[in-house]
């Protein structure tokens, strides 16, 4: 009888105060903030020496291939015009973003074109 309490009070433990990812919902790799959007891709969005970086996964976790991958990444400010620049490869995995430096509280929109054409978004808030 007490093992038979173990267990289900082992079970109950574990669904109520295990950590509960929904699909979709990545960990940080790089110390960055992970956008949400298309299931099919994962970005994360890392501000390196003044540049912000995307890091690039399938959904499974995988490193996407960025050959012949496209894209742009789009600031969304509340109080300016948005700006936009044409992602740079710089890796496998490995976009760049040139010139755009965020604010606080700006939103980050990337938009990926696949080599099928297919386009995929994801979106971040920006926060520091």
């Amino acid at each position: 009888m007490k093992t038979l309490a173990m267990v289900i009070a082992s079970v109950f433990n574990t669904i109520a105060f295990g950590t509960a990812y929904a699909h979709g919902d990545h960990a940080s790799e790089h110390g960055g903030i992970m956008g949400r959007g298309d299931d099919a891709i994962v970005v994360e969005f890392v501000m390196e020496k003044g540049t912000i970086n995307l890091y690039v996964h399938d959904e499974a976790g995988k490193p996407l291939a960025t050959k012949n991958v496209t894209g742009t990444l789009t600031v969304i400010a509340p109080q300016r015009p948005a700006q936009e620049v044409k992602l740079v490869r710089a890796g496998d995995d490995k976009f760049t973003a040139p010139g755009l430096v965020p604010a606080p509280g700006d939103r980050l929109k990337a938009r990926i074109t696949l080599p099928s054409g297919e386009e995929l978004e994801s979106v971040g808030l920006f926060a520091r």
